[in-house]
């Protein structure tokens, strides 16, 4: 797989199921899309941007929100011409590598939109600008850290460095360097971890390593993938999702899509514990829209919503009549 289908495929393969899902509205326990899309189209604030749980607008939660308004079919040109002023007026921000991911892909999702691309007033080179800064976070290990020059990579940045690359229409410098990076975040359970000091693996590093792997053409060979599977399905909780490792007591919407997510993409959605996740999204979903982090979160925001699409999708979209 390539490194530009990767980010491409998740959304697309969502929002084909999700499409599934509208057509099956007011059958059984199908979710409310439309609250969630609702939900959504009221978040996005006046200037165009969407909202962090403090209410201030965010290059991060913009992404997340613009990703579920496409997932829904409802990021039209005139929401995408809103949140895409708003992006031109924060081009020259500051950025962690995060925000520099978030802020790229959410000009991609305007302009997809048919909104005028926010990039257009960006400097002509701004690919290679944006290319040499992220060169900034490489770390010696071979991956990419949180901070420029930092110690020791991460693997979820690391992941995020390879799916901004082709957004940019470039592609990822040093794959093999990248998988040895990995290598070192392996570890004996069956999963990967965030930083190298970690001894037990979590669900969304593990996540992000198969996702670089997939990226980079380098997939895992069947034994070594039934063990990642058996790591993944370790993780189920007793609230119905997946935690985000096991020494965690509940899970998250989070870990549960990603979860999910890893093991529909490698053949493995037969392990996937979808009446336990259904249960947990009716816990986590709100009855006016949105989704919350987990069964504990009093609150709610973009970002796990768009977890909670992608979950209803897996959980409930599949191919049927």
């Amino acid at each position: 797989m390539s490194q530009a289908g990767y980010l491409f495929r998740l959304n697309a393969e969502l929002g084909k199921r999700l499409g599934r899902l509208k057509n099956r509205q007011g059958s059984g326990n199908t979710p409310d899309l439309g609250s969630h899309a609702e939900y959504l189209a009221n978040r996005q604030l006046p200037e165009g941007g969407f909202p962090d749980r403090e209410g201030e607008p965010d290059l991060y939660y913009t992404a997340f929100g613009l990703r579920g308004m496409a997932l829904l079919g409802i990021l039209d040109p005139r929401r995408a011409t809103r949140a895409g002023e708003w992006l031109a007026a924060h081009l020259a921000s500051q950025a962690t590598v995060v925000d520099l991911h978030a802020l790229v892909e959410s000009c991609l999702l305007v302009s997809l939109a048919g909104a005028p691309d926010p990039l257009s007033s960006a400097s002509p080179d701004w690919q290679e600008r944006l290319s040499d800064l992220l060169q900034t976070f490489r770390t010696s290990d071979g991956g990419y850290g949180k901070v420029p020059w930092a110690t020791s990579g991460s693997t979820y940045h690391s992941f995020l460095v390879a799916l901004t690359h082709p957004l940019m229409g470039r592609q990822f410098p040093d794959a093999q360097g990248l998988l040895s990076f990995l290598a070192g975040r392996e570890r004996p359970d069956g999963g990967w971890v965030e930083a190298p000091a970690m001894r037990k693996s979590g669900a969304n590093p593990t996540a992000a390593a198969l996702g670089l792997r997939q990226m980079l053409d380098s997939p895992l060979d069947h034994a070594r993938l039934e063990q990642t599977a058996v790591f993944l399905d370790s993780l189920a909780g007793t609230d119905g999702g997946y935690r985000a490792n096991s020494s965690i007591p509940l899970s998250d919407t989070l870990s549960s899509f990603t979860v999910a997510w890893s093991l529909d993409q490698h053949g493995l959605a037969g392990r996937i514990r979808a009446s336990a996740l259904a249960r947990y999204l009716e816990m986590v979903a709100l009855p006016g829209g949105g989704f919350r982090a987990g069964v504990w979160d009093s609150g709610d925001d973009v970002e796990y919503t768009f977890y909670g699409l992608g979950l209803s999708a897996l959980v409930h979209g599949a191919e049927g009549p």
